[in-house]
């Protein structure tokens, strides 16, 4: 008999690694739908979502925001495709209303020109939106109005923002428009590159750090490279800073711990200039505190994804930054709904800990034909999620339902030595007591295998562990292998604690 080793993995905080072979114990090739944050030892799944209902949906509702009056938002639009701003009392619960508070159905909070979603902003006791060559304002209580009018209909939008000198800054195309604190619109009060678009902006220490990728369309190639501009909202024409932020397009900029966070596409989506990445280009989140920005994690797909599958809405909350993308990579086939589609998550639990990115929330109920998000938001642990092409609204289920698979994957496991042959012997996987709709499934791959077997599936309630010295459906002895993968998944609140395996090593190489 060969010698037996065991190892045991039970931190997670690590979320998605940066290679599969990456010999950390804290890290997987996937992680998804799973807070790896609250506890480095422990898995905890996510909620589930539920409908919003219908009658919403109808209204297309984007950029949804939590007002300080305690009521959440949304940019939506009429049967005209005008402007209305919808919103509900409870955001847990009910029914969407207009921003009157009447029914959702009666003419209220509604504009006179084209909706253009992507800035919806909270300030001085209205939300503020770009509608045609307009900026609007509907007031909380649902009272709507002109506030000015700017060079040009937008073909790119970006959040506002609201300076250290307590105007309010909206950015379009290459321009950005102040608003005072007597509401007086100036419009192109700083100049940019007319080469260029404004992708998303934040506040940054005294300065705003605006973001900007190359083409004036939502649709451009992403060619070049992004630039961010720090910008003391007093100079009309010079930067306090100009930061290069490398290649590939910057989709979304935020603030994370006074580090400045970009995420940028790079060659990901389906252009005319998609073989440059060969087979797939990558999500790549760099930081920056000064000198050169840095690569601190990148995603590498195995192919492109339709054009318009990584948006530049943020929100920064808990220290982390969240946006949504579609991402193929690890399992994924060239069927769009096996690409890794939700909400990701950069951050981390506090100072000592490393930074994280992990694919944190996702929708099952998203059209597998028409795989796509179309806005999100969040009201405190709620998420709001707007998709498909019907624009199915649906947010985190109030009630404690845990539908959805939540999946872990292992690294691959291969005792630092790919020429080694070994036979799993044994594997276990660890769990706080199991809820009575809990439900963990434990499965593995081996060597060229491009789909995990099962091993067994594990239901008994308040149980802590689960072994298995064969394939349980079956009586089948467990692989043989050189490398492996485990692959474990959650539904019905299964909290995963960590999992061991024993393998015996069978023999090397010749020598």
């Amino acid at each position: 008999m060969g010698k037996v080793l065991e190892q045991k993995i039970n931190r997670f905080d690590g979320g998605i690694s940066d290679d599969p072979r990456q010999p950390f114990n804290n890290v997987g090739a996937m992680v998804k739908h799973f807070d790896v944050f609250s506890n480095p030892y422990k898995l905890i799944p996510y909620r589930s979502t539920e409908t919003e209902g219908t009658p919403i949906k109808t209204y297309d509702p984007r950029n949804f925001q939590l007002a300080s009056n305690g009521l959440l938002y949304a940019l939506g639009k009429n049967a005209s495709g005008y402007s209305k701003v919808v919103r509900k009392a409870d955001p847990t619960k009910g029914d969407w209303l207009a921003s009157n508070g009447t029914a959702i159905a009666t003419a209220v909070g509604e504009g006179t020109a084209a909706r253009i979603p992507g800035c919806f902003i909270e300030w001085k006791g209205a939300f503020w939106f770009f509608e045609g060559n307009k900026i609007r304002k509907c007031t909380l209580t649902g009272v709507v109005s002109d506030e000015g009018t700017i060079s040009t209909t937008p073909t790119t939008v970006a959040q506002g923002v609201v300076g250290r000198d307590n105007n309010m800054y909206m950015f379009y195309n290459n321009k950005v428009v102040r608003v005072s604190s007597a509401s007086a619109e100036t419009d192109d009060v700083f100049t940019l590159p007319d080469d260029m678009r404004i992708t998303s902006a934040c506040r940054y220490g005294t300065y705003i750090a605006i973001g900007l990728a190359y083409g004036t369309s939502a649709t451009a190639t992403p060619a070049g490279r992004s630039l961010v501009i720090l910008w003391d909202m007093s100079s009309t024409t010079v930067p306090s800073d100009v930061i290069a932020w490398g290649e590939g397009t910057l989709m979304c900029l935020g603030n994370v711990e006074e580090r400045l966070v970009g995420v940028s596409n790079k060659y990901l989506e389906k252009t005319s200039l998609e073989s440059l990445a060969i087979g797939g280009g990558s999500m790549v989140v760099r930081m920056w505190t000064g000198g050169v920005p840095q690569v601190v994690k990148e995603i590498v797909a195995n192919q492109s994804v339709t054009q318009g599958r990584m948006l530049n809405e943020v929100v920064i909350k808990g220290n982390k930054m969240y946006w949504v993308a579609s991402v193929p990579f690890n399992q994924s086939t060239s069927t769009e709904s096996t690409y890794h589609l939700g909400i990701w998550v950069f951050g981390r639990k506090n100072v000592n800990s490393d930074f994280t990115i992990s694919l944190d929330y996702i929708d099952e109920n998203v059209s597998a034909s028409n795989f796509y998000i179309n806005s999100f938001g969040a009201a405190g642990n709620y998420w709001f999620i707007n998709h498909s092409n019907d624009f199915s609204v649906y947010k985190t289920n109030d009630a404690a339902t845990y539908s959805f698979s939540s999946t872990y994957e292992s690294q691959i496991l291969n005792n630092n030595d790919s020429a080694e042959t070994k036979k799993l012997v044994g594997v276990t996987v660890y769990f706080a007591p199991l809820p009575t709709a809990g439900s963990v499934k434990l499965s593995y791959r081996k060597d060229e295998d491009t789909s995990y077997t099962t091993i067994y599936t594990h239901t008994t309630d308040d149980s802590l562990s689960h072994s298995a010295v064969n394939i349980e459906s079956s009586g089948a002895t467990l692989p043989q292998y050189k490398e492996i993968q485990f692959q474990i998944i959650s539904t019905g609140g299964a909290e995963i604690t960590g999992y061991k395996f024993k393998y015996e090593i069978i023999k090397s190489d010749i020598y």
